[in-house]
C-alpha cells in the first residue's frame, strides 16, 4: 500500500541561491551524468522501482535533482530515475512547491529496532541462531528476532515509528522486516504473529510514510495510524478496530474494518463482513479503593455479552493481570499497594472483543490488618474493663487500636499503639453500643488499612442491693426476707451459708417480687448473701453479706426449763 510524505528539504550550510550556484550545480549534474553513464548513452528507462511505495517530496527554493538525490538516495546517480518518473525536462530547474514522486526502494536504508518498554511474567526472545533468553526492559531487538510470552507473561514493545504492540500471554511474534529510510523519514515494519493476542497502536504520531504489516497464518493486516487488536487462535484471525481503520486480507479477498467494528478470517476463507463491536460497559459504580484482597469487581449488564475480558494495568502500561471470565465478578487475587487501571470489555458470541471501559482504582491493603478476635462480633460484654485481642500479622512490629462510640471513629474513646496482640481498657467503658478496629504497623513505620470494624454492646451488670432496704424476720421454721420489687429484667438471689464467704451454700432461693423465705437453721451464727441477677443471661451483681444470729427456738426453751426444774 503506497503512502506519501511532504518533506521539507534543506541546503548545506553556506549554500546560496544565486546564478553562480545554479551554474555550478548544472556543471556538477552534467559531470555526474557522464560518470554514471557511458558516453553518448541515454539515461536508463526504469528499473521497476516506480511500481513500489512512493515518497512525495515538496520542492523548495534552490533544490535540484542532484541535491535531493545526494541527500536522500542510496545511490546519487539514480537521480535519472527520479527525472524519468516525474518527467522533468531540466533537472537543475525545479519549481518550488512541485511534488516529486520518489521510489522508497531507492532511499537510503538503515536497520531499525524494536524496544522492550515493559515486561512482566515469563517473556523470552531469540534470533534465528540463538537460544531463548529472558526479556528485560530496555532490550533492543533486531530484524529476525522472535518474542514469546509464556504463562502469565506480558510485554509492551515499541517499533521505530512509535507504534506499540502489547502481547498477552501465550503469544509469539517474529519481526521479519525492520527498516528505516532516509534518516527515519520512512519506516517499514513487517512482522508475523503465530498465535496469541496483540493490542496494537500503529503510528500514534500520525506521521506519513509509516507502514506496518502484520501477517498471521490466516490473514494479513495492513494499517496506518490506528489502534486495533489482533488475535490468532489456531485456524482463525480475529481483528477489532478501535480507532482509524484496518485493511484485513485473507484468501485473496480483503475487507476494510472501520472504527468500532471487527471481523474474523478463518484459514483458507475470506474475512467475514465487519460487525459492530460491543459497546463500553458501565463501570461508574465500581469501587475506587481496595483495602482488602482479593479484588472483586461486579460485572455490569451488557446486551449480547457472552463473556468478559479484563486487564489490570500499572504505570508504564505494565499489565499485571489479564484474563477472560464468565460469571458475576472479575476477580484478582493479589496486587501490591499502588494505583492501577482496569480495562474491561465484553466478548460477543463470535469471540470479538468490544470497546474498553477504563476504571482507575487504588490498592492499599498492606501491611494486612489483623483479624479481630475478642470481644466477638456484635458481642455483649458485662465487664467494664474488657480485654481486646486480635491475630498476629507477619512482619508487623506493632498495632494501632481505636475504640469509639460512633462507627466513623471521629472521636475515639481510646486510640493507642500496642506492641502485643491484646490490650485491656484501663478505665470503665461507658454503657451502650461501641465499635473497635485495629491496623498493622511494619518495621519501616508504614501503616496498613484498618480492619473492618466490629460492634459491641457494654451492658453493665446489676448493681449492689442497698442493705438498708432489706428486712429480715427469723420465724419458727424459716427466715423471711422482704425487699423492694427488683428492676425490670432482674431478680433477687438469696444464699445461706455457715461461712462469711458464702461457701458452702446450704440454701438458695430466688424471687422476682422481693419476697423470699429460707429454711431456718439451728441456733447459731449464719451468713446470708443477697444479690441481683440479670434474667437475660444470669449475670450476677455484687453479693452483700448479712450476719444472722439464730436464737434457740421456743420448743428448745421449754425443754431447757423442764430439765432445769427436775
Amino acid at each position: 500500500m503506497a503512502s506519501g510524505v511532504d518533506l521539507q528539504a534543506w541546503l548545506p550550510p553556506g549554500t546560496g541561491h544565486g546564478v553562480s550556484h545554479v551554474s555550478h550545480l548544472k556543471r556538477l549534474l552534467i559531470l555526474t551524468a557522464l560518470i554514471s553513464s557511458p558516453l553518448g548513452a541515454t539515461p536508463p528507462e526504469t528499473t521497476g522501482d516506480e511500481k513500489g511505495v512512493m515518497w512525495l517530496y515538496t520542492v523548495r527554493r534552490g533544490d535540484t535533482l542532484i541535491t535531493v538525490a545526494a541527500r536522500y538516495l542510496a545511490r546519487v546517480e539514480r537521480w535519472t530515475v527520479v527525472q524519468k518518473i516525474n518527467q522533468i525536462v531540466d533537472p537543475t530547474k525545479l519549481m518550488p512547491g512541485t511534488v516529486l514522486r520518489i521510489p522508497a526502494a531507492m532511499l537510503r536504508r538503515q536497520p531499525a529496532e524494536v524496544t522492550v518498554e515493559a515486561s512482566s511474567g515469563q517473556v523470552r526472545w531469540r534470533s534465528a541462531d540463538q537460544e531463548w533468553q529472558p526479556v528485560s526492559r530496555g532490550l533492543c531487538l533486531q530484524a529476525g528476532s522472535i518474542v514469546e510470552t509464556l504463562e502469565g507473561g506480558r510485554t509492551l514493545l515499541r517499533l521505530a515509528d512509535g507504534s506499540t504492540l502489547t502481547l498477552s500471554e501465550h503469544s509469539q511474534v517474529t519481526f521479519d522486516v525492520l527498516g528505516s529510510y532516509a534518516g527515519g523519514l520512512m519506516v517499514d515494519s513487517r512482522l508475523r504473529m503465530q498465535n496469541g493476542q496483540a493490542d496494537v497502536y500503529a503510528n500514534p504520531a500520525r506521521r506519513s510514510n509509516r507502514r506496518l504489516q502484520i501477517f498471521t497464518p490466516s490473514a494479513q493486516a495492513v494499517v496506518r495510524g490506528t489502534q486495533f487488536r489482533l488475535g490468532v487462535e489456531r485456524d482463525r484471525t480475529r481483528q477489532e478496530t478501535l480507532t482509524g481503520q484496518v485493511l484485513l486480507k485473507a484468501a485473496g479477498k480483503q475487507v476494510l474494518v472501520p472504527v468500532g467494528r471487527g471481523t474474523i478470517a478463518r484459514h483458507g476463507k475470506p474475512p467475514m463482513a465487519p460487525v459492530t463491536l460491543l459497546g463500553q460497559p458501565d463501570v461508574s459504580t465500581f469501587p475506587g479503593r481496595f483495602e482488602s484482597l482479593p479484588l472483586r469487581f461486579p460485572l455490569p449488564a451488557l446486551k449480547n455479552v457472552h463473556s468478559w475480558h479484563g486487564e489490570i494495568v500499572a504505570e508504564h502500561d505494565q499489565i499485571m493481570a489479564s484474563k477472560n471470565v464468565r460469571g458475576p465478578t472479575f476477580s484478582v487475587a493479589d496486587l501490591p499497594n499502588g494505583d492501577y487501571t482496569l480495562r474491561l470489555r465484553g466478548i460477543d458470541a463470535n469471540g470479538l472483543q468490544g470497546m474498553d471501559a477504563v476504571h482507575p482504582f487504588t490498592v492499599f491493603a498492606r501491611p494486612f490488618p489483623p483479624e479481630l478476635n475478642t470481644p466477638g462480633k456484635e458481642a455483649t460484654i458485662r465487664n467494664a474493663r474488657p480485654v481486646f485481642a486480635w491475630s498476629e500479622i507477619d512482619g508487623t512490629v506493632s498495632y494501632r487500636l481505636q475504640v469509639a462510640t460512633e462507627d466513623d471513629f471521629s472521636q475515639p474513646l481510646h486510640d493507642i499503639v500496642a506492641e502485643s496482640t491484646h490490650w485491656q481498657v484501663p478505665v470503665d467503658l461507658p454503657a451502650g453500643r461501641q465499635f473497635w478496629r485495629v491496623k498493622s504497623i511494619d518495621a519501616q513505620g508504614e501503616t496498613g488499612p484498618w480492619s473492618v470494624s466490629q460492634g459491641l454492646t457494654f451492658k453493665p451488670g446489676p448493681g449492689a442491693i442497698d442493705p438498708g432496704q432489706v428486712t429480715i424476720d427469723i420465724g419458727a421454721t424459716e427466715i423471711s426476707l422482704n425487699l423492694p420489687k427488683p428492676p425490670d429484667g432482674l431478680f433477687y438471689e438469696a444464699l445461706l451459708s455457715p461461712e462469711r464467704v458464702i461457701e458452702p451454700v446450704v440454701a438458695r432461693r430466688q424471687s422476682t417480687t422481693g419476697e423470699l423465705s429460707l429454711p431456718r437453721p439451728n441456733a447459731g451464727t449464719v451468713y446470708l448473701g443477697l444479690r441481683l441477677v440479670d434474667s437475660s443471661d444470669e449475670t450476677r451483681g455484687p453479693l452483700i453479706v448479712h450476719k444472722v444470729d439464730i436464737p434457740l427456738s421456743r420448743w428448745w426453751l421449754l425443754l431447757l426449763l423442764l430439765l432445769m426444774a427436775m
